[in-house]
């Protein structure tokens, strides 16, 4: 990712989150790329995973991105009020008439994922929307089977493109997601519309799975779609907070609440300003590292509130003083690495940590 640069003796007082536009740029052009002719849908739900809504979605604008797609329609209105010439596509679809009203109203693409939403819009006969189809996630989408037993609510002309999901899209045996394209693409000799079914890793499965539309998401951020497989994707965020304290401990002590971490030999702590109301889980109690430059620097014991407490003991003291950046994520630790050490994945790393914090573009 681009490289952050700090001047020397460089202190900051408050938590930042950094977000690389030049980055997201990047990443954009490099899907472009690999998608060939396939019309790009950027994903930004969830805050542009993280990353803020609006100033992703005009970064993505800057490069020609007219596409764009949202889980919920107070995102999809924000957006509307925001940028009059791109196209949104809600992904919750319409669940009253009050729904309609206001997707009518901000035109907004809904995505219409089961009968009941069929039912809704048959007081909006020219609606355009796209047309959902499950062909394996089970989460959300029409089953075929209801296709040709409700055709009367179905008015072709008005779909704009038939979807579907992938749901291992990640496993590169492809036997899941060879079976749900070909069940699409089986689906559409009935419509012979336009088709959309591939997710950022969907798109690295290969050319077959790109169809009209694509819809990256995470690749957008810099999430690599495949374990130790790199498509010269660039991390988008780094987040940085400042050391609080720095103290010697001595062997049998132990640090942070419920004393889950006890020393087995004298250490030089340090506490930083940062904790899980911040986003960062308590499952990397003990496990997660965060960085000091190029130092790796080991949590010990539990993440509180507000504060976690570093292993500081390899760092030189002319890098521990009040209000050192200390790197949480960015150029020395990867979203992988700390989700691995959380025990989850990169989307919810992401979305937690972007949750609170002000970003400063870069």
């Amino acid at each position: 990712m681009k490289q952050l640069v700090f001047k020397k003796n460089q202190k900051i007082n408050k938590k930042m989150i950094f977000v690389s536009k030049e980055n997201l740029s990047h990443n954009y052009r490099q899907i472009n790329k690999f998608s060939g002719n396939s019309k790009i849908i950027s994903v930004i739900k969830g805050d542009g995973y993280g990353h803020g809504l609006l100033e992703c979605c005009k970064i993505l604008k800057t490069n020609k991105c007219k596409d764009f797609y949202v889980a919920r329609l107070d995102d999809a209105i924000k957006l509307r009020e925001n940028f009059k010439n791109i196209n949104i596509y809600l992904l919750s679809g319409v669940i009253s008439n009050n729904d309609l009203k206001e997707i009518k109203k901000y035109k907004i693409i809904p995505i219409i994922n089961n009968v009941d939403q069929l039912s809704l819009l048959k007081t909006s006969q020219k609606l355009k929307y796209v047309l959902h189809i499950d062909t394996g996630m089970n989460r959300l989408g029409l089953q075929s089977s209801e296709l040709e037993k409700y055709s009367n609510l179905i008015d072709k002309k008005n779909i704009i493109f038939l979807m579907s999901h992938l749901s291992s899209a990640d496993d590169l045996k492809k036997n899941q997601s060879s079976k749900q394209l070909n069940k699409l693409i089986d689906v559409n000799k009935n419509f012979n519309l336009p088709l959309s079914i591939a997710n950022s890793s969907g798109i690295f499965l290969g050319k077959r799975y790109h169809l009209n539309y694509v819809r990256p998401g995470k690749s957008l951020y810099g999430i690599n779609p495949f374990y130790k497989k790199r498509f010269n994707l660039r991390q988008v965020m780094s987040i940085y907070s400042p050391i609080l304290q720095v103290q010697n401990v001595r062997k049998g002590n132990s640090i942070g609440y419920s004393q889950t971490y006890k020393l087995k030999r004298d250490l030089k702590v340090a506490t930083i300003d940062f904790g899980y109301s911040d986003g960062f889980l308590r499952s990397g109690s003990n496990k997660a590292s965060v960085y000091i430059d190029k130092f790796q620097c080991r949590i010990l014991g539990k993440v509180s509130m507000d504060l976690i407490t570093i292993d500081v003991s390899k760092v030189p003291n002319n890098k521990l003083y009040l209000g050192k950046p200390v790197e949480i994520i960015g150029s020395n630790q990867r979203y992988e690495r700390i989700a691995y050490k959380t025990g989850t994945n990169e989307h919810e790393i992401l979305i937690s940590l972007g949750r609170n914090l002000r970003k400063v573009y870069i």
